[in-house]
């Protein structure tokens, strides 16, 4: 957090916290968008291990499928 002058009016600190709020909600932003790419990527790693062990069952898809 940057420095602040001790003695700020009303309407600076208003200011500078609306400042504050900005940065933050932006920062708040960017950490959801790499959550939601972060568990894009995760579905699709358990997509992946799911599929390699229906083949390696030897059964198809349908069948698990039917099975579930």
């Amino acid at each position: 957090m940057p420095r602040r002058k001790k003695n700020m009016t009303y309407a600076e600190e208003m200011a500078f916290l609306d400042n504050e709020i900005a940065k933050t909600e932006e920062v708040l932003k960017q950490l959801k968008t790499r959550r939601k790419e972060l568990e894009k990527v995760k579905e699709q790693e358990d997509i992946k291990a799911l599929y390699d062990a229906i083949k390696g069952s030897g059964k198809t898809v349908e069948e698990v499928i039917s099975t579930l």
